[in-house]
């Protein structure tokens, strides 16, 4: 498991390195300055600080920086592994001869909701990839992302806390209705076929139909699960809604469900990339997405956080070390052949040609 790579104005000392620190000569070659293992105290950050050093990989087995450490993401391991339990167990104990969900479990979701609110309420919260992902299941992991997502977009967007809350728990049952779809078609790696995607096209109405029959789920909520499948041109389904006429929640979850599904590996097909899925999000602004939503995720969805190491395309290794609102895509950085320059990827004209094509899977400090 990788260490998180920790920007220099965040090192603190008792934090313990996970690989060495090296200072460059891109000339002829690196030099190690610190070694894996040593702790930091408060000199080594200032030697660090004073030749520029852009951070250091931390390990987490110290104590000293477990509180640090979490601070990355907002949701505790703990909260992700319980909303995760708690769909699943949904979902197992979903009763197809009675189409019934048990209210234990509904009360228990909803409860993981509130707590899911509480975690993302920070306004300054933007979430990564690495933030939604817990377990390689994908029905489970997916409800847990699209649900974090959905919140994010509505702490943007303004919303009451007692709508938080329902569209937290709306979202973690978004799918529900899939359970009454036959498991050979949801677990199929070939594209379905007319007849199987029929099918699958009306799991919004039975998952609307299964919490109906539960009295504590609110009409917003059953409407958003109706309706997350909706687009804003109206060529959604299952009923071809158009524009406003679609529910708050259900254009809400429209955009976190197709950017976590797009960014999660599924068996018929590899995953996007953030910038892939945040410009196909983009670009379907206006025809499947609400314009005012696609806003507000943007303004809380970070593809490159801040102390990533990126790879441009011109070839140069950067590190992220600030966010550009509205433009997820184009960050601030610093090449790390230039350590003395702060790019602006998208207020500087003359870097327009310039993208970021993918983040690096290897330590910057392999340079």
């Amino acid at each position: 498991m990788s260490m998180p790579f920790i920007p220099i104005d965040k090192l603190r000392p008792g934090m313990m390195l996970d690989e060495d620190v090296n200072v460059y000569d891109y000339n002829s070659c690196k030099i190690p300055m610190l070694r894996s293992g040593q702790i930091l105290t408060q000199t080594y950050i200032n030697q660090l600080i004073s030749l520029e050093v852009f951070g250091a990989y931390i390990s987490s087995e110290n104590s000293e920086e477990d509180e640090f450490l979490s601070a990355p993401s907002p949701i505790k391991q703990e909260l992700k592994e319980e909303a995760v339990s708690v769909v699943k167990q949904i979902y197992k104990s979903f009763n197809k001869a009675n189409m019934h969900i048990n209210e234990i479990n509904i009360k228990h979701a909803m409860e993981v909701s509130k707590k899911l609110v509480d975690a993302l309420s920070n306004q300054e919260v933007k979430l990564s990839i690495g933030n939604l992902r817990l377990y390689e299941d994908y029905t489970y992991n997916h409800s847990l992302g699209v649900s974090m997502l959905s919140i994010v977009i509505g702490l943007s967007l303004g919303m009451e806390e007692e709508h938080l809350y329902e569209l937290g728990f709306c979202a973690l049952l978004h799918d529900i209705g899939k359970a009454a779809v036959p498991i050979g078609i949801i677990k199929k790696h070939e594209l379905l076929t007319p007849e199987e995607f029929e099918l699958v096209k009306q799991h919004p109405v039975k998952g609307m139909k299964f919490l109906s029959k539960q009295k504590i789920v609110s009409k917003r909520i059953l409407e958003g699960i109706l309706t997350h499948h909706e687009k804003f041109d109206g060529s959604g389904y299952p009923n071809g809604i158009r524009g406003k006429g679609i529910p708050l929640f259900g254009r809400i979850i429209a955009v976190a469900d197709v950017y976590d599904a797009l960014t999660s590996v599924r068996p018929y097909r590899q995953s996007s990339s953030p910038r892939e899925a945040i410009e196909y999000i983009m670009g379907s602004s206006g025809s499947s997405f609400d314009i005012d939503i696609v806003k507000a995720f943007l303004q809380k969805v970070a593809p490159y956080p801040i102390g990533s190491c990126v790879r441009l395309s011109d070839g140069q290794i950067a590190i992220i070390v600030n966010q550009n609102e509205l433009q997820p895509l184009r960050p601030v950085i610093r090449p790390f052949n230039q350590p003395n320059v702060t790019l602006d990827l998208f207020n500087q004209l003359d870097l327009q040609n310039i993208i970021i094509e993918d983040i690096c899977n290897i330590s910057p400090n392999q340079f």
